[in-house]
């Protein structure tokens, strides 16, 4: 395992990964910098290391390797953070113990083997051969249909549970993962039959889950299925093509949000990548923020029918609470984008770039849906309106927009200002600080301190005449005693290989002292020496300040109870630390 792990490491670049999640991540100096995607900050505290592989936030205290982010930020166990750096990284995973394997793992393992049974159901079965028409009728090559993994289930009770049980998987995982159902007899039975099938996959490329569209007419249930939420399927956390379009999406700075799989696929097809698929449904808070990761751009092209249009308006508050910016792509009636494709790919490139800014979709939707020469229709328009330009939060822009809107309804402009101030509309919402980490408690002069003398330390080794009862911070302390013992082992220092050895009560600590070492690589032995003495000495003086204040105190206490000999002998106490003190200028 430790092999493996390590294997892993050499291949992963932490920086490449973290810009993945975090697009703000910046270089500064020998390090890069961005406001942490763990808790609520203005001022970036969260720091990446390209030299030492390692990551830290200095305001939450939250760090560690690539494996370390990738648990944090996909919320997963080891294990499975293992399996999604050695996909990333081209790495084969031996067979694990299925007895040690997780129930997530698992399940991964059944929707991957279900995905290929599918595929080759597509490419082979004599019962598919109107399902392959279907395919060839909607223009899709066999390169795509292999690239998608575009799959057939079988009108058959128990396809794909037979096979899977083949394989070694039981019934009731084969239900958890979402592929069986148990009837009242308790026997189980193909949930998706006789349908096409669309694997859907995470932002990582591992299928989660299936869209399935049924291909006879009259059989029982809606024209398109989804697996069941699963442990690992959240219908609401996961973007159809999202995998295959990021890299497009980043290179262009623009997500382009389409609802149906066929036309995500249609748009790859035709070289325009940076397209992913809603599966039907209206943009979730979750998916907005997986967005996010790659661009604050994004155009909707919803539906032009009413239930599009009302997921439509659904997904713009939604990507409008996540500050995103956002374009809506205003498609014909009665088209999709599927449809622009095959008669002309032209149309599509043109109407994405085209796409209107929100603001002025919202201005032509209320038009199209009020009678502006009614007293009516012009209260209905602008309380809908106005309730959009109040979120503005440019001033220029919400003058921009309600000159427009004054001139359509020919209401002077003063009295539009004066109804967004009673209007009192919602603004801009955060994300919920529950989910988010809490920032550290302030620390003060000795701790930070402190932190730079132990970087120093991991430097220059020897250090010139200290106490670790200066430093006060207990966790400093063992953080010191460790480096101490570290040495007496190993004559190079390898922080790397120190901080794995580091208990993990001091593991934020000791991330911490790893980048202030950083910042004196470059530095001469006499710079270091010189700057670990400053320090040094300033850790002194606040130490004999604070002893000064506990004797005043005890002091005041013999005083107060008449205590001639302790009065005494704390006086001469304070006057030997005072001397001191001074002798430190």
């Amino acid at each position: 395992m430790s092999q493996m792990t390590d294997q892993i490491r050499e291949r992963i670049d932490v920086v490449e990964l973290v810009r993945e999640y975090v697009p703000s991540l910046k270089k500064v100096g020998t390090n890069w910098k961005a406001c942490c995607p763990f808790h609520q900050e203005k001022t970036p505290s969260f720091v990446v290391s390209e030299d030492k592989q390692i990551w830290h936030c200095f305001g939450c205290g939250k760090g560690g390797d690539a494996f370390g982010f990738i648990r944090e930020v996909e919320g997963v166990e080891f294990l499975d953070s293992m399996r999604l750096l050695a996909k990333r990284a081209g790495i084969i995973l031996h067979k694990q113990d299925p007895k040690k394997e997780s129930e997530r793992t698992r399940a991964l393992d059944i929707l991957r083997v279900a995905s290929n049974w599918y595929h080759q159901a597509l490419k082979t079965a004599k019962s598919a051969n109107n399902v392959r028409e279907y395919v060839v009728d909607r223009k899709i090559t066999d390169q795509t249909r292999d690239m998608w993994q575009l799959g057939f289930a079988p009108d058959a009770w128990e396809g794909v549970s037979v096979y899977l049980q083949s394989k070694g998987y039981r019934n009731e995982e084969i239900a958890r993962a979402g592929l069986s159902s148990q009837n009242d007899k308790g026997g189980y039975y193909d949930r998706f039959r006789n349908r096409l099938m669309f694997p859907i996959s995470d932002v990582h490329g591992t299928v989660v889950g299936f869209t399935a569209r049924k291909m006879n007419e009259d059989d029982v249930g809606g024209k398109y299925i989804n697996t069941p939420e699963t442990n690992i399927y959240h219908k609401s956390e996961v973007l159809y093509g999202l995998s295959r379009a990021k890299k497009a999406i980043r290179e262009q700075d623009l997500a382009v949000v389409v609802e149906g799989n066929m036309d995500c696929v249609s748009s790859h097809q035709a070289g325009i990548k940076n397209v992913v698929a809603s599966s039907g449904t209206a943009l979730t808070p979750e998916q907005v923020k997986l967005l996010k990761r790659f661009t604050k751009n994004i155009s909707l092209a919803f539906d032009p029918d009413s239930a599009g249009q009302e997921a439509l308006v659904r997904g713009l508050q939604i990507a409008w609470q996540e500050e995103m910016s956002i374009k809506i792509i205003v498609l014909p009636q009665a088209r999709d984008p599927d449809d622009l494709i095959k008669e002309d790919i032209n149309k599509w490139k043109q109407i994405i770039k085209s796409a209107q800014d929100f603001m002025d979709w919202i201005i032509a939707r209320a038009e199209q849906e009020n009678d502006l020469l009614t007293a009516a229709g012009k209260k209905q328009a602008a309380k809908t309106i106005l309730t959009w330009i109040s979120r503005l939060p440019d001033p220029i822009e919400q003058t921009h927009y309600l000159q427009i809107l004054s001139n359509k309804i020919d209401v002077d402009e003063t009295i539009l200002r004066d109804a967004i101030k009673k209007h009192n509309a919602p603004q801009r919402t955060q994300a919920p600080q529950a989910q988010l980490a809490k920032p550290l408690p302030k620390q003060g002069i000795t701790h930070k301190i402190g932190l730079r003398v132990l970087g120093l330390f991991l430097l220059v080794k020897n250090m010139p005449d200290f106490s670790v009862d200066w430093i006060g911070d207990a966790g400093l302390r063992n953080l010191y005693k460790n480096i101490n013992s570290y040495y007496d082992s190993h004559t190079e220092t390898d922080t790397n290989a120190w901080l794995e050895q580091v208990e993990e009560a001091e593991k934020s600590y000791a991330r911490e002292v790893i980048f202030i070492a950083e910042e004196f690589f470059q530095s001469t032995e006499e710079e270091r020496a010189q700057e670990l003495g400053n320090l040094i000495n300033r850790l002194k003086k606040l130490y004999l300040k604070q002893e000064l204040k506990l004797i005043r105190e005890k002091i005041q206490s013999a005083e107060a109870s008449g205590s001639v000999d302790q009065l005494q002998e704390y006086l001469s106490e304070w006057q030997d630390i005072n001397k001191e003190l001074s002798a430190k200028g």
